[in-house]
């Protein structure tokens, strides 16, 4: 049994055959899994307009939840940009949009379109274009750490290229979310490229050993349709009392099947000021 790749632990726990689970830090270590080369497209294909037009409206959805902390943001660079969604809804907000992937397909498709710089290739700092050095910046990781052998190495990367009062989203599937606990390994996102899935406490874990602040957590769902009405009558019909709490609780920019439903958990660091404190580092 492998160690766990997000906290270290040298023993994990076997669920079956399937996953471990990590005790210390609440990690689902997925034993499906094999390589996949993405460079060439992998399970990754240029989406034709309808899953565009939906993927463009889940972009909106995460702009919309990081609202309350973009003012001052210049530059936005999406770190596993896939298909270029962030990127084209980032057009009209920011000066500067930068999206990395090592995808060459997807990348070529984004420079095409022409509405932001497409570098193919991981993460590296020093390939930021000079005019977009010293703008304050939003890191967007979403639905890319559970790809990758070791989350918290690009994690603590991208804190290192941070500046004081950089901002940095991260999005993941949820083991605990109602697809997972529905379907278990039948739910499309327990798949070969996925290693692992998250919770709420090995989210946490990640805000505490990044060094940086944390700005808010929550779970997301952007399933096609999760957000109709039919949707929101289903859930009201399974659980009306729940229904209604989370219809009296939630953060206004969740809708209530993000919250009921989330399959989906993002965090939200910003990098203090000195002197300000910081999350734990290990």
């Amino acid at each position: 049994m492998p160690a766990c790749p997000l906290c270290g632990n040298p023993a994990p726990e076997p669920r079956d055959a399937h996953s471990a689970h990590c005790p210390i830090c609440d990690l689902l270590i997925n034993l499906d899994t094999a390589p996949l080369d993405y460079a060439e497209g992998g399970g990754q294909a240029v989406p034709d307009a309808g899953k565009m037009r939906w993927r463009l409206e889940n972009a909106r959805r995460r702009f919309a939840l990081l609202e309350p902390w973009l003012g001052g943001i210049e530059t936005f660079v999406d770190i596993g940009c896939g298909s270029g969604e962030m990127l084209e809804v980032a057009a009209g907000r920011f000066a500067h949009r930068i999206g990395f992937d090592t995808n060459r397909p997807l990348i070529e498709h984004i420079r095409a379109a022409g509405r932001a710089t497409a570098i193919e290739g991981h993460f590296d700092v020093a390939a930021l274009p000079p005019e977009a050095a010293g703008k304050h910046t939003l890191f967007a990781v979403s639905q890319v750490i559970e790809h990758i052998e070791r989350p918290l190495t690009l994690v603590r990367q991208i804190a290192t290229a941070m500046k004081p009062g950089d901002i940095l989203y991260i999005e993941v599937p949820l083991f605990t979310g109602a697809s997972f606990r529905k379907l278990g390994y039948r739910w499309s996102l327990w798949n070969r490229e996925h290693l692992m899935l998250f919770s709420h406490k090995s989210l946490a874990h990640v805000a505490a050993n990044s060094g940086l602040a944390m700005l808010a957590q929550g779970t997301r769902i952007f399933a096609r349709g999760s957000h109709s009405m039919g949707t929101r009558l289903r859930l009201l019909r399974e659980s009306p009392g729940a229904f209604l709490r989370t219809f009296l609780t939630k953060p206004r920019y969740l809708s209530i099947a993000d919250v009921m439903i989330a399959d989906y958990g993002f965090i939200v660091l910003r990098m203090p000021n000195k002197g300000q404190a910081q999350t734990a580092t290990k």
